[in-house]
């Protein structure tokens, strides 16, 4: 830059400058760009600072402080001949401030160096406004992400859970994945996606994953859940598209309903490695309404894997999307680790986000649970009691026998008075007891603690007391009331 006798050239040399720092690729960058820019030319120190604390500083000689509390506010101006205080202002408001520094061997600065300074002070504060607010969207969208997204999936019996996600490599957006867990030790697997990025899709993906889990939660079919999301997503998302794939996993029958709705096919990996495109009924995306949802029904043989993914994993630009989906199915079926083939997808960059799940099968011994058909008669109580108190016996489990036979009887006393028609008892093993009671009557019972002379109510609000987990929910034909207990 020019010397001091100079200042015309100096003028000059600011569009030169001024380009420079419009040119930047970050607010840091930009602070960087101003302090170089005007050391040694213009001054022999330079700093400038944001929130009074320092971005940048070319100092060799200490002259300028770590903070400064200046405003940031009017304009350039001297502080004393040899400081120069430059407002670093974007949109009529203060994003910071820049300080030069002059040794007092050479002049002092005069009207054409506080010109100058002020030139280079525009581009400086609307790169550094801008970068400021691109970060602080940046932030409220992984805020947005980390808070709508489920964390590990939950370890629960039957079943091995292996899964894979990465935003795009430019901005999040709106993919999700969810396992359930259901009634009966059933299990709900979700994959979704939201098309477009940004906020705005993040948004939508959060309300329509919680309306899956609500969904889930009163044990619709999977046909029903996908029906009633779309109807949601018309209020909550005009105009937005979502694809979505809703499977429920039967550990005891070993069975798999799967419902898509405009979501790319998932791929079974048998027990003995070979792997298939399964083909659900087609269905149009979520969100264009009055669409009419069908279902698929697959053996969940112990051993293999139901891979459910979105297009991020397997689009590729220019390669038809079936052709894709074929050279994942061969990958899978040539051994390939989901776990391999995910992190080879996930390392590269990509402009799309990237989900897998991947559910392994193991379903639940059969000895390991119990069933019985019970006409209702006053002494099925008592007969109840009788059969859970034999079968925890023969499954080592005697010490849960107080608690087990009162709360199943108790359940069993409620279907009693309410049902005409036989009554199912399940009892289940996994690393819980689950004890369900099924009837012909879809009125849910509502727990309430009963007073000291009610004669009912006292069966429900026992269950709520003693046992770790319990809950009901409207079935096929009924409704099921349930409860589980820790086993020790």
């Amino acid at each position: 830059m020019s010397g001091d006798g100079e200042p015309f050239a100096l003028l000059n040399q600011v569009s030169r400058v001024v380009r420079a720092i419009g040119e930047s690729r970050g607010p840091e960058e930009a602070a960087r760009v101003l302090c170089e820019a005007v050391v040694p030319g213009l001054a022999d120190a330079a700093a400038v600072y944001v929130d009074g604390a320092v971005w940048h500083r070319v100092d060799p000689d200490g002259r300028l402080p770590p903070r400064w509390a200046g405003d940031g506010t009017g304009e350039a101006a001297l502080l004393d001949g040899h400081l120069l205080a430059v407002p670093l202002r974007a949109y009529g408001k203060p994003v910071g401030c820049a300080l030069l520094a002059r040794d007092a061997r050479r002049p002092p600065f005069g009207e054409a160096h506080v010109l100058a300074a002020g030139q280079f002070a525009v581009p400086a504060a609307l790169t550094i406004h801008h970068g400021q607010r691109d970060r602080q969207q940046d932030e409220t969208l992984e805020t947005l992400q980390r808070g709508i997204r489920p964390g590990d999936p939950p370890d629960l019996p039957g079943l091995e859970i292996a899964y894979r996600y990465k935003p795009a490599a430019e901005r999040v957006g709106g993919d999700w994945y969810d396992v359930i867990p259901l009634p009966g030790s059933r299990v709900a697997l979700v994959v979704g996606d939201v098309m477009g990025h940004g906020l705005a899709a993040a948004a939508v993906m959060g309300q329509l994953r919680t309306a899956v889990q609500t969904l889930a939660s009163l044990d619709l079919p999977a046909e029903q859940v996908l029906h009633s999301l779309d109807e949601m997503a018309q209020r909550l998302a005009a105009q937005t598209l979502t694809t979505c794939v809703y499977c429920v996993y039967d550990p005891v029958l070993r069975r798999c309903t799967i419902a898509s709705a405009g979501h790319l096919p998932p791929i079974l990996l048998g027990p003995d490695g070979k792997a298939e495109v399964l083909s659900p009924p087609r269905c149009p995306p979520i969100g264009l309404g009055r669409t009419p949802f069908e279902t698929m029904e697959i053996a969940a043989e112990d051993g293999s894997m139901l891979v459910l993914y979105t297009d991020g994993l397997v689009e590729e630009r220019g390669q038809d999307i079936g052709l894709s989906v074929e050279s994942l199915r061969r990958r899978l079926a040539n051994g390939t680790s989901i776990e391999a083939l995910s992190d080879d997808v996930l390392s590269a960059a990509r402009t799309d986000d990237v989900t897998v799940l991947a559910i392994r099968f193991r379903g639940i011994p059969s000895e390991h649970v119990a069933q019985w058909l019970l006409e209702p008669q006053p002494t099925t109580p008592w007969r109840v009691r009788g059969l859970v108190r034999r079968t925890l016996g023969s499954w080592g489990l005697t010490s849960m026998t107080p608690v087990a036979e009162l709360l199943a009887g108790e359940l069993v006393t409620n279907a009693v008075q309410h049902t005409q028609r036989p009554i199912t008892i399940r009892l289940l093993r996994t690393d819980h007891l689950l004890c369900e009671v099924s009837d012909d009557d879809h009125r849910l019972p509502v727990v309430r603690e009963p007073g000291p002379l009610d004669e009912d109510g006292r069966g429900l609000y026992l269950v709520s007391q003693l046992a770790e987990h319990w809950g009901t929910s409207r079935v096929a034909g009924g409704k099921t009331v349930w409860f589980s207990l820790a086993i020790p």
